[in-house]
C-alpha cells in the first residue's frame, strides 16, 4: 500500500477517536503492518501507549492517557462497535471524566462485567470485574463510562473516603450531572459501612456533601 493510501486508510479511524488510532484497527482498516511502520518512523504516527498511535498534529485530547489506555481494552474494535461488555471508564477515573471532586488516581480504573476476563500488565489499570447494564453506562466525550449514579456507587463500594466522596457527590449535584434521589437512592446501602447504620440515603448524602 502507498504511503498516501495508509493515510487515507487511518483517517476514518481517527477522525472519530480523537486521532488516535490502534494498531489492530489499522490492520483491520487495510493497512498493513510495515505500512504503519513507515508511519511511526516517518513521524507521522505518534506512539501513545502500547499498540496506540495519535496522527502527528492532531490536537492532543484531553486524558488522552485514560483513552488509550480504555482502547486497549478492545483494540480490534472501533469507538463506535463497543458497548458494556468491552470495558467501560469507572470509578475514579469516571470522576475526572465527570471532572467531579479532587481525585488523584495513581491507576486509570476500567470495569469489565463477566463473563469476560482481561489482564493487563500496565500497573497503572486497574480492572474491575463487575455486571453492567444499559441504564449503567453513558457515552461522554467519546468514552464509554459510568452513569453518575453508577459511578458514586463505585466510589462507595470500594469505601473511598467520606471526604472525597462527598465532594464527588456534591460537585455532581452542582453542576446537574445527577438528581439527589438517584444519589441518595445509590449511597443508601452504604450508610452502615460509613458509620451511619440508621440513616436513610438522603441523610447519608445530606451528610456526605455537608462535610
Amino acid at each position: 500500500m502507498s504511503f498516501a493510501n495508509a493515510m487515507s486508510s487511518l483517517s476514518p479511524l481517527t477522525e472519530t477517536q480523537y486521532g488516535l488510532v490502534t494498531a489492530r484497527q489499522a490492520t483491520r482498516g487495510g493497512a498493513h503492518r510495515r505500512d504503519l511502520s513507515r508511519l511511526i518512523r516517518a513521524g507521522v504516527l505518534e506512539h501513545v501507549a502500547h499498540g496506540v498511535y495519535r496522527v502527528a498534529g492532531a490536537p492532543r485530547p484531553e486524558l488522552e492517557e485514560l483513552r488509550a489506555a480504555w482502547l486497549q481494552l478492545s483494540p480490534e474494535l472501533l469507538t463506535d462497535q463497543r458497548g458494556a461488555a468491552h470495558g467501560v471508564v469507572s470509578h475514579s477515573s469516571a470522576a475526572l471524566v465527570y471532572e467531579v471532586g479532587l481525585l488523584s488516581p495513581q491507576r486509570w480504573e476500567f470495569t469489565i462485567p463477566p463473563p469476560r476476563r482481561f489482564r493487563t500488565r500496565r500497573q497503572d489499570v486497574a480492572i474491575h470485574g463487575a455486571p453492567l447494564t444499559a441504564d449503567d453506562v453513558e457515552w461522554v466525550d467519546g468514552l464509554l463510562v459510568t452513569t453518575p449514579q453508577r459511578t458514586v456507587t463505585d466510589l462507595a463500594s470500594v469505601r473511598l473516603d467520606g471526604g472525597h466522596l462527598g465532594l464527588v457527590a456534591a460537585d455532581l449535584l452542582d453542576r446537574n450531572l445527577a438528581h439527589s434521589d438517584d444519589l441518595a437512592a445509590a449511597l443508601a446501602p452504604y450508610a452502615a459501612a460509613y458509620g451511619l447504620p440508621d440513616a436513610t440515603g438522603q441523610e447519608f448524602l445530606e451528610h456526605l456533601t455537608h462535610q
